[in-house]
């Protein structure tokens, strides 16, 4: 539960850090939407995750928040080149109807998104995977040969 929380507040913060840089830029750089995959990866990692569903959700949570953060960029740029004029409210709306046909007109926005959701997948998975290695080995050490015996007597004959 606690992998599934601070995933979500790293898109959302990751989102938000993407509009900006976005917004103040105005540019819409893909490196930038992978850092947020990179960023919900490394929050949910952070937390020791070993459910094997949390490496899904983290592609999901990635892909979302680079997703986020492009409609938040344009929705600041679109307020941004009208010179305030539509309240945010308004260019919510405006950019909520455009934005289907804005991405898939722009494929390499959506292969950026989905390389966060592969950043985020990937971060997580590795340690899911190691948190399970772990559970799963024995906490002994194992031998495969009988134990040697340095301390008998020795017959010198």
């Amino acid at each position: 539960m606690p992998g599934i929380v601070v995933g979500l507040l790293a898109a959302v913060l990751g989102a938000a850090a993407y509009g900006a840089f976005i917004f103040v830029t105005e540019i819409e750089l893909g490196l930038a939407a992978i850092g947020v995959g990179v960023l919900v990866g490394l929050a949910m990692m952070a937390v020791k995750p070993s459910s094997p569903v949390l490496p899904a959700l983290a592609a999901l949570f990635s892909l979302a928040g680079a997703a986020l953060g492009t409609f938040i960029g344009a929705v600041g740029l679109l307020v941004k080149f009208n010179g305030g004029a539509p309240a945010y409210g308004d260019a919510v709306r405006v950019v909520a109807e455009v934005f289907p046909d804005a991405v898939t007109e722009d494929p390499k926005t959506l292969l950026f998104w989905v390389i966060a959701g592969a950043a985020g997948f990937s971060f997580v998975n590795k340690r899911v995977k190691a948190a399970r290695e772990a559970l799963a080995a024995p906490s002994y050490p194992q031998q495969d040969e009988a134990p040697v015996e340095n301390f008998k007597p020795r017959n010198p004959a």
